[in-house]
């Protein structure tokens, strides 16, 4: 089973609190210790004894010290130790840094990278896709001397992907609402991609 130090749910803000990206809970705690960033802790309105994460109370970015003296709420993850447990941040904020990194596509396409490219939506029927049902699609299949080019990719469902096989579009009556390109540069943080902790619903509004 994965540590909860393990896990990549610590939202990464810059000195400005704008999302910059996301790290694991064991590089965000060595950050906070050596003082290069603070962990936001959140209050937020209780309903039913629980919180309600769309209506924040009150924000406010904590050093190491203090963060370890907060107590541990009945919602939140923790990490444990023979003499002290500590509430997991799960926002952090740089002291210093206050650029927006921006991130250029090196090398071959991946799935990912081609789901940003993309926008989500499938390039052959323009329908909006879930993470879970899309795929990269070959346009020129690899049996067919197609490569895994950025030219030759696409976004699509993986239903159609499955029937497409190795035949070309033209074969099963498919075309490209637009030609596959490679991407250019975006701002880190619409590498974001969804939110991986409720906590970071205060800062990626537009993300799902």
């Amino acid at each position: 089973m994965q540590s909860v130090t393990d896990k990549s749910i610590v939202l990464k803000l810059n000195r400005l609190w704008m999302p910059t990206g996301f790290a694991r809970v064991d590089k965000s705690i060595v950050d906070m210790v050596s003082g290069v960033a603070q962990a936001i802790a959140i209050d937020y309105e209780i309903v039913n004894d629980e919180p309600d994460y769309d209506q924040v109370k009150s924000m406010t970015a904590l050093d190491w010290d203090d963060w370890i003296a907060l107590p541990v709420r009945s919602w939140e993850l923790a990490i444990h130790s023979p003499s002290i447990t500590i509430r997991v941040p799960t926002v952090l904020v740089a002291r210093e840094f206050a650029e927006m990194p921006i991130r250029k596509f090196h090398g071959k396409p991946n799935s990912f990278a081609v789901w940003l490219r993309d926008k989500g939506i499938d390039q052959y029927t323009g329908r909006k896709l879930q993470e879970q049902d899309a795929s990269m699609d070959h346009v020129v299949p690899y049996s067919r001397g197609g490569r895994n080019e950025w030219d030759n990719v696409a976004l699509t469902d993986k239903s159609i992907n499955f029937r497409k096989g190795s035949h070309l579009n033209s074969e099963v009556g498919l075309r490209l609402i637009r030609k596959p390109t490679a991407p250019a540069p975006v701002p880190a943080s619409s590498l974001i991609g969804t939110i991986r902790h409720p906590s970071w619903k205060a800062f990626l509004q537009h993300q799902k």
